[in-house]
Formats: structure tokens, C-alpha cells, sequence
């Protein structure tokens, strides 16, 4: 992202403002009030970094601590509260990335405000992504519970969700006040099916487009992570409608899986 994309993308969160109490080469942006984003506009004498662009986000210390480890281009924020706040060199980072943390900055504000007006703003989800190798035993935890869930308790479906191709795949969920409202996993090719695939896609509240969310997401990570051109998914066959919305064609007969209909679609990059 450049530093106008940036700036856009903030400004394109519910309820936020913008000023410049620090000075010229500064834009703060506000929710409520708080300052949850800094955005430098020139660089600084004092950044070990020079003229590299950056903005300050703040989020909880541990998140601090484990994107640092994670990634050169955060670092602990100069001007700000180094537990508190974190440097980030967006310039080195793929934008979706970026517009992550800047959510996670805006939802940690917004978790902080009075209940009365918190509820305005905490319903804007927060996407994580991460490889098997990645995930901490809390976040695989809670992964697996909700895929158990949906697709075993509520759908009163006994089938082996743990089929041993979650290790080699790409997982991605989104999260609402801390909590997981989607998921979704995306498998190289000669795992869960011949062609790169996209599965165990759960949504836990209906009606609100998270669904959509999270495919669009997997479909981009596909491509990321794994240049896929085309892209195959076991679909349910009541689901036909949705799937065809985020641009997947059937491309089988019905067939039985685990005792529900189903049927193949496939996503090609030209479509």
C-alpha cells in the first residue's frame, strides 16, 4: 500500500476522523476521540529506518510482541509506548496484511469505549491468516471446535473432520469481538483434491456476509500463496447459489459425501 491507500482505507472505518495535533508531518486518526493510527508523512532524522514510510498502530502487548518476532517490518514505535504500540513499514507488506492491523488497532479502540456507543463499531470482523505451523494450540483449538460445530453437531453429520490435510494448508478465519464468525482453509493441489481446493468454510453468523468475506479471502490466498489459475471446491448442493456468487461454476454431477448431496465447482482465474 502507499501512504494514500493508507490513509483511505483508515478514514474508510466506521466513525473515523483525522487531525494533526502533533505537527505537519503527522496525521492522527481518531475513533471516538482515540487515537488508534499514526501516520508518518515523511519519515524522521531519529528512524533507524530513514525516509521509510510507516504508521504507528497501537494493539495489546502480546500482539505487539508476536508480530515483531514475526516480521522486520514491525518494530517497537519510536514516538509512542513501545508495549502499547508498534512501528509498522507498510510499504514492505501485502496490503491485505496491512488493512488487517489497521482493523485490529480500530477494534482494540473500539472494544475500550463505553458499552452504550462500543456496539457501533465492534462488528467490523478481523481477518487472520496463518500456515498449520503457525497456529498457537489456542487458535487450532478454537479452529477445530467451531469446524465440530457446524459440521458435526449441527449439521448431525459423523464424518472425520481431522483428515490430515490441514497440515499442508493455508488457514484463514475471521473474528468479531473476538470471537470466530468465519473460516476456511485452502489446500495445495494432490491434498484434499487433485486441483488446489478451498474447504471446511464455516460461517457462525448467517446473514451478515461473512461468508463471502472469507471466500474472497481464501480465493486471494490461493492465488498468493499458491499462484493457483483454477480452484475446486466440494460444495453442498443447497449452497450452489452462494459459491456461484464468488465466481465457482458447477463442474460435476450431484454425488453423496458423508450423507449430504454435494457437488463439484471449480473457480478459473479467467473468469
Amino acid at each position: 500500500m502507499n501512504i494514500e491507500q493508507v490513509r483511505e482505507y483508515t478514514l474508510s472505518l466506521n466513525g473515523v476522523t483525522e487531525d494533526q495535533p502533533f505537527g505537519d508531518d503527522l496525521i492522527t486518526f481518531r475513533l471516538e476521540g482515540k487515537i488508534f493510527l499514526c501516520l508518518n508523512l515523511g519519515g524522521d532524522k531519529h528512524d533507524p529506518e530513514g525516509s521509510a514510510l510507516r504508521m504507528a498502530i497501537k494493539l495489546s502487548p502480546e500482539r505487539n510482541e508476536e508480530l515483531r518476532e514475526q516480521f522486520a517490518s514491525v518494530k517497537p514505535a519510536y514516538h509512542w509506548n513501545k508495549k502499547h504500540w508498534s512501528d509498522v513499514y507498510y510499504e514492505q507488506l501485502e496490503d491485505t496484511q496491512v488493512e488487517e492491523w489497521i482493523r485490529e488497532s480500530y477494534q482494540l479502540v473500539a472494544s475500550k469505549l463505553p458499552k452504550a456507543i462500543r456496539n457501533k463499531y465492534i462488528h467490523i470482523p478481523i481477518l487472520h491468516k496463518k500456515w498449520f505451523n503457525e497456529l498457537t494450540p489456542n487458535e487450532l483449538y478454537e479452529l477445530l471446535r467451531v469446524r465440530s460445530e457446524v459440521f458435526v453437531v449441527e449439521q448431525n453429520c459423523v464424518y472425520q473432520d481431522l483428515d490430515g490435510d490441514d497440515q499442508p494448508s493455508f488457514h484463514l478465519w475471521l473474528t468479531s469481538a473476538d470471537k470466530i464468525v468465519a473460516l476456511a482453509r485452502v489446500c495445495p493441489a494432490d491434498t484434499h483434491m487433485k486441483e488446489i481446493s478451498i474447504g471446511r468454510v464455516v460461517t457462525t453468523e448467517r446473514g451478515k456476509g461473512y461468508g463471502k468475506q472469507i471466500m474472497l479471502h481464501a480465493i486471494e490466498a490461493a492465488k498468493e500463496h499458491f499462484s493457483a489459475m483454477n480452484i475446486d471446491i466440494e460444495a453442498q448442493e443447497y449452497a450452489k447459489g452462494f459459491y456461484e456468487c464468488v465466481g465457482f461454476k458447477q463442474s460435476s454431477e450431484p454425488f453423496m459425501l458423508d450423507g449430504i448431496p454435494h457437488i463439484k465447482m471449480t473457480w478459473k482465474k479467467d473468469n
